[in-house]
């Protein structure tokens, strides 16, 4: 059963340390690690599926994993554009899920098919 879900295990595990660490890096001042941190947290927001993917084990599991990391990505997107606006709605809201959705679809297609985070 872990095996089924080890690398959303993995990737949430990573972008809660990361959510955290931000909060403590803000909250102290040290606003070069809180801006790298937050940095790591956009890409690994907008980047979920190929992340996920390369965590992924696998191969007959990419398709699969990389469309959860794309659902994954919606959410998370939202909340980084709130974020991001200051938190408050904004319309980084409306953009952000939009990015991560163009992401995604692009990485996903290429020239000789379905590459599914190009690994």
């Amino acid at each position: 059963m872990f095996t089924q879900i080890r690398t959303l295990v993995i990737y949430n595990t990573i972008f809660m340390l990361l959510f955290v660490l931000h909060i403590v890096f803000a909250a102290n001042d040290y606003h070069l690690l809180f801006r790298v941190v937050a940095l790591l947290i956009t890409v690994m927001t907008f980047f979920s599926g190929p992340i996920c993917m390369f965590i992924e084990p696998i191969q007959e599991r990419y398709k699969t994993i990389y469309v959860q990391g794309l659902l994954i990505s919606i959410p998370l997107s939202i909340g980084l554009g709130w974020a991001y606006s200051d938190m408050s709605v904004g319309l980084e809201m409306i953009l952000f899920p939009l990015i991560t959705l163009t992401i995604h679809g692009t990485i996903r297609q290429s020239s000789i098919g379905l590459t599914y985070g190009l690994k």
